[in-house]
């Protein structure tokens, strides 16, 4: 392949994907006084209806990616999470306008409380995860997606401190 040909190729597969991008927004910074080794997850009610799909899809991920980083399922650091906002957006919007602007955007944005293993509130963080664009539309799993490997990023950053 000649290299024009290969940039073709690439800029037609950056086109046709779906763009997620994801920001964790520190509220109250995590203090941590002792050893995590592993976090546990739990649902608290959230301020919007959130479709069942998504609250399972996101749970489940979440699960799978702590799991994934080295967490076990402990109680050393509960993530107390609960949707304070969610969009599906548009996956039409976003097929039609194939890339250019924000048409259609979807996000999601979820408020985590760390609790310590005594149950008292160590910080809060905010995690949006975003579809934008994309010639397919993309799904709202990539907003999902990139909220979740916002949330364990930044678990893995504050207990790798101790």
């Amino acid at each position: 392949m000649k290299k024009s040909q290969i940039a073709a190729l690439v800029a037609t597969v950056a086109i046709l994907s779906a763009c997620g991008a994801g920001r964790v927004m520190v509220m109250e910074p995590v203090k941590i006084s002792q050893p995590v080794t592993g976090v546990t997850i739990e649902r608290d009610q959230s301020t919007v209806d959130v479709p069942t799909e998504i609250t399972d899809k996101f749970e489940t991920h979440l699960r799978e990616k702590l799991n994934e980083a080295g967490f076990k399922d402990n109680k050393d650091l509960t993530l107390h999470y609960r949707f304070i906002q969610v969009n599906e957006g548009s996956r039409f919007a976003r097929w039609f306008t194939a890339g250019l602007g924000n048409a259609g955007e979807g996000t999601l944005t979820t408020e985590i409380k760390y609790l310590d293993s005594n149950r008292q509130e160590v910080g809060k963080v905010q995690a949006e995860g975003k579809i934008g664009s994309g010639a397919f539309g993309g799904g709202f799993d990539n907003a999902i997606e990139s909220s979740i490997e916002e949330i364990v990023g930044y678990t893995k950053q504050i207990t790798s401190k101790k």
